[in-house]
């Protein structure tokens, strides 16, 4: 037995019968901030199982266990999870926040639950959800409008294509979290004409990784809101809130850095749709831009696990986690959903200090206009008096990043 499962073990043997504990499975983002945070400040014992060190990894809540990425030893997760359900005299609440955590659970979900509580989609539905191609063939059955888009199978067939599409055009991994490593850790590639977008897909597919390409919806970061629910095992929708993007690292097509809680109905009303289609369980995100040219609202994409903005809706009135923990430990009731506060500004500390540098750049952001878009911020992504070790983190890695020049967000 070697130190991570006796650590983990002498962790479970402390903790009450009488508060089970929230486990989450991460890789130390905002998004794990904002559950490790809420859960500790409400008294719940927090397991931490990550694999990167991002800004969340660096908080003082939880029990943090340090652990390979999940793609490359996916059973060493599955031994850790194993012993922690023995070790329980309780159940656990488990909670996935990326998609190769959310994969490794569906597809072992009989494995896990003994001893572990949870909600995901079942191994199917989360496989045509991770891969994009089958997201937005599922969402086009379904009627929901999705972005011109193309699946070249090899540079030959792109080569014939290229001519006759309308450029920028974007390259994007049918997989993020296996493409995004072939491109710099970027959501998407911008390609600017045929030659250069038939060179990009050859490199970007060498290693065997499937892109597609896609045209570009117009319209600037305000133009994209997202849906975040949590639906329970019998498909029900327990909570909700929607969100406008204001500003995003990179723009056009990175992460969320200054957001806002709004009331946007038709958006709320098509991912119902679209999740109703895909027969939805468990916390999940959607997003879509709306079209200027004729104002539809089109699938960006779906994400079945909530977001690095998760923290927005905490403040907003509605934990999304916190609600799930409760169902799943059967103590809610049938409560009706809870109502989220509209007009709850949010802002990622670090990643909107680099998309100002790189707004400003580019000359299409002054320093007084930045400042004002900050008025009212409500909802800190790190900052916390109670939990200051992230934001410090966050400081010296956008002090580095600012030295070597603007990067994609991580």
């Amino acid at each position: 037995m070697d130190d991570r499962y006796r650590a983990v073990e002498t962790w479970v043997r402390g903790l009450s019968p009488a508060t089970p504990p929230a486990i989450l499975l991460g890789l130390g983002s905002p998004n794990d901030l904002s559950m490790l945070r809420s859960f500790a400040r409400r008294g719940i014992p927090v397991l931490h199982l990550v694999s990167g060190r991002l800004v969340g990894s660096f908080s003082r809540f939880g029990f943090r266990v340090r652990m390979p990425p999940v793609e490359q030893e996916p059973e060493e997760w599955l031994r850790v999870l194993d012993r922690i359900s023995w070790a329980l005299v309780s159940p656990g609440v488990l909670f996935v926040l990326m998609d190769q955590h959310c994969e490794l659970v569906a597809r072992n979900a009989e494995r896990l639950r003994d001893k572990l509580r949870f909600v995901v989609p079942d191994a199917g539905t989360c496989a045509r959800i991770i891969d994009k191609r089958r997201q937005y063939t599922t969402a086009e059955a379904a009627g929901v409008r999705v972005p011109v888009t193309f699946y070249p199978e090899d540079v030959a067939e792109l080569a014939s294509l290229a001519p006759s599409l309308a450029y920028p055009v974007i390259l994007k991994p049918y997989t993020s979290h296996i493409g995004r490593p072939q491109i710099g850790n970027r959501k998407v590639v911008v390609v600017d004409g045929p030659h250069d977008l038939i060179g990009a897909f050859a490199a970007c597919t060498a290693s065997g990784v499937r892109f597609m390409v896609q045209h570009i919806v117009p319209g600037g970061d305000d133009a994209i809101f997202w849906y975040s629910g949590f639906w329970d095992e019998e498909g029900r929708e327990r909570a909700w809130f929607t969100v406008q993007k204001l500003r995003q690292l990179p723009a056009g097509f990175g992460d969320g850095c200054l957001q806002q809680t709004v009331d946007a109905p038709a958006v709320a009303a098509e991912s119902r749709h679209l999740l109703t289609a895909f027969r939805y369980r468990g916390l999940v995100s959607v997003e879509f831009k709306r079209d200027p040219r004729d104002g539809a609202q089109l699938l960006m994409e779906v994400n079945p696990r909530t977001i690095s903005g998760n923290q927005l809706g905490i403040t907003a009135g509605v934990d999304l986690a916190w609600i799930a923990y409760r169902h799943l430990l059967g103590l809610d009731g049938e409560t009706r959903p809870p109502t989220f506060r509209a007009g709850v500004r949010y802002v990622n500390e670090e990643w909107d200090v680099l998309a100002f540098w790189e707004a400003r750049a580019a000359r299409r952001l002054t320093f007084r206009a930045w400042v004002r878009s900050l008025v009212g911020v409500r909802a800190w992504a790190i900052a916390a008096w109670d939990d200051p070790g992230p934001l410090l983190m966050g400081v010296w890695r956008m002090f580095v990043r600012m030295c070597r020049g603007p990067k994609s967000t991580a």
